[in-house]
């Protein structure tokens, strides 16, 4: 009989699956959100029946300003390009929102496609959270540029990886593909050798902060980068 239960890519990372590793004083902290629904949404930028019917479904409309996230009451949506959304919930909610939103954009030209077995999410806090990232990422992640509302897809340890702030200068949230999120969580680890770092248990919820989207101009990336 196959066995067909849920299973975290990191799951040969006992830190990662367990929790309860640090070291005294730790200034990082790790850990898992495994299991999120992870809903890939492409529209057309210019189509107004696309923006209405995700508005009418999900409560808010995707961004429209490049590199920021909008946020309703259970679920996140965040800028990948002119015509891509990564869509983040409750794992419970997955499937009634994969349902809804084909229903609703079934006579305009978008897509919807189900991520969340091909992704997990990193989360990594501290006061020193920015300098372990920089030590992996051109990508400018300081406060002044890299803000609250703030995401951006880049290369973090020759990983592609998407990047979403929680705290300014603090608190960020990593999604990467499921192939190589092993290698990212022992490579995140390491890098946090030096500050001290405590690993969290998993936990499988949404972080929404519920706080309003930075209009502020979109953090550059170079060109290799944006891919």
């Amino acid at each position: 009989m196959s066995d067909n239960r849920m299973q975290s890519p990191l799951i040969a990372q006992t830190d990662a699956v367990h929790g309860g590793r640090g070291q005294t004083g730790a200034r990082v902290t790790l850990f898992e959100r495994p299991f999120l629904g992870q809903i890939a949404l492409r529209g057309e930028p210019d189509d107004e029946a696309f923006f209405k019917a995700c508005r009418d479904t999900l409560g808010i409309a995707p961004a429209t300003t490049p590199n920021t996230v909008v946020e309703g009451t259970d679920v996140v949506i965040a800028w990948q390009r002119p015509t891509e959304w990564l869509l983040l919930c409750e794992p419970e909610a997955r499937q009634d929102w994969l349902d809804r939103l084909r229903v609703a954009l079934g006579d305009v030209h978008a897509g919807v496609v189900d991520l969340s077995g091909g992704q997990t999410l990193i989360a990594i806090e501290g006061e020193h959270a920015l300098d372990v990232l920089a030590k992996g990422t051109t990508l400018d992640l300081h406060p002044r540029v890299f803000g609250t509302g703030d995401c951006a897809r880049t290369l973090l340890a020759k990983t592609t990886a998407f990047i979403r702030v929680i705290e300014p200068g603090r608190s960020f949230e990593i999604v990467v593909r499921r192939s190589f999120a092993d290698y990212l969580w022992q490579w995140l680890r390491d890098a946090s050798g030096e500050y001290g770092c405590e690993v969290r248990a998993p936990q499988s919820c949404l972080a929404v902060t519920q706080t309003p989207v930075n209009d502020a101009p979109a953090v550059a990336a170079t060109q290799e980068e944006r891919g």
